[in-house]
């Protein structure tokens, strides 16, 4: 089904405005991670957030497509791995990387079956909960069931290039 939102009178879309008014959301990097019997896989996300604290969940958007969705189907669990800023590196590579060597001399511990990356800024463990397709993406619910961060200063996305976040620079409210 197609909804059709465009206001009566409204000009279309630019696309290239929409994408760089989005640009200025900034995001958290993360790689979702999750494995099977073969073996690890994971993608870079940066569509990701807290959706309830009752039942402690996550909310995760991926390409429709994604090899790594597939993999969170049958695996029924996945991490969120919320990079620090040293590991940019891991960024473009569990986004462009052969998917078959993405963990490739990456260190990495498996957790509730779970891979999960070393020295990340948070990682949360979820079960999957629902995925609902949603245009060209799936949205995955995933109830949390462990949950570690450490004091390394995340990476975040703002206007399409990645920025040291550090809590330090931003004064209490």
């Amino acid at each position: 089904m197609t909804i059709d939102t465009t206001l009566p009178g409204a000009p279309p879309l630019d696309r290239g405005a929409f994408r760089r008014a989005m640009g200025r959301f900034p995001s958290f990097v993360t790689v979702i991670t999750t494995g099977t019997g073969a073996g690890p896989a994971g993608c870079t996300a940066t569509a990701v957030l807290s959706l309830s604290l009752s039942p402690a969940s996550v909310l995760v958007s991926l390409r429709s497509e994604s090899r790594t969705l597939r993999e969170i189907r049958a695996s029924g669990a996945f991490a969120v791995n919320a990079l620090a800023w040293e590991q940019r590196a891991l960024a473009q590579r569990f986004a462009t990387g052969d998917p078959e060597r993405r963990f490739d001399g990456v260190p990495h511990s498996w957790t509730d079956g779970v891979p999960v990356l070393d020295d990340c800024s948070a990682t949360v463990v979820c079960r999957l909960h629902d995925a609902v397709e949603a245009l060209d993406h799936t949205l995955l619910i995933g109830t949390a069931e462990r949950a570690e961060y450490a004091p390394d200063a995340p990476m975040v996305l703002l206007d399409g290039r990645a920025h040291r976040l550090a809590p330090a620079d931003f004064p209490a409210l």
